[in-house]
């Protein structure tokens, strides 16, 4: 029997609505680069298909959970579907190359992702530990659905403050007042986003009693 394999699958949102070259280049780049910052938790890298679904093998749940994240950051303001399937991959691993890949986990991909568009939602965890993805696709699916609300000034408050920029300094950037920075930062609910992805980050390391303990 094949060792269970981290299978994450994604596509745009709406892509075929409209998906101009300077999109299509931003989505391309966000996957090189992220193929570079997470090669050593990646056991096959991300592989663009069909146009807009994109595809890898992570080593563990917290690689998944971090890159959905980065890769909704980097895309913005694009929109993604992601799947994570749990089981075993019988063929293709040794290529390193996706789309090589067969067995239960890619044969399971494309029914949780036509699960995800009927729904409405944007994440699905299906994998062994039963509350942890209760716990993901909750969490998950409720962080994207606010961040998928912001627009460019509040994606460049949370790329850049507090760690980087001060209000101030982002307000005199973007040629408005200080002000409608903090607005801003109420309106978006930046806060309650960023601790709610640092638990999240947490728990899909591990870090939780799992249920019945």
């Amino acid at each position: 029997m094949e060792a269970s394999q981290l299978v994450l699958i994604g596509d745009i949102i709406q892509s075929r609505k409209g998906f101009n070259p300077q999109q299509w280049k931003l989505f391309h780049q966000a996957i090189e680069s992220l193929n570079r910052d997470f090669e050593k938790e990646l056991t096959t890298p991300l592989v663009v298909y069909s146009g807009d679904s994109f595809g890898a093998i992570v080593k563990n749940v917290n690689t998944a959970v971090t890159l959905s994240l980065k890769l909704q950051e980097r895309i913005s303001p694009l929109k993604v579907r992601i799947v994570l399937i749990e089981d075993e991959v019988s063929y293709g691993l040794e290529s390193r190359n996706f789309l090589e890949l067969e067995g239960p986990a890619l044969w399971k991909s494309p029914d949780r992702m036509k699960e995800l568009k009927e729904n409405g939602s944007y994440f699905r965890a299906d994998i062994k530990d039963q509350y942890l993805s209760f716990s993901l696709n909750a969490s998950l699916n409720l962080i994207l659905a606010v961040k998928y609300d912001w627009d460019e000034i509040e994606w460049e408050i949370y790329r850049q403050y507090p760690e980087h920029k001060t209000q101030k300094e982002i307000a005199r950037q973007k040629g408005v007042s200080q002000q409608y920075i903090s607005k801003l930062i109420r309106q978006s609910k930046f806060k309650l986003v960023k601790q709610s992805e640092k638990n999240l980050i947490l728990l899909s390391n591990g870090n939780y009693a799992p249920l019945g303990q």
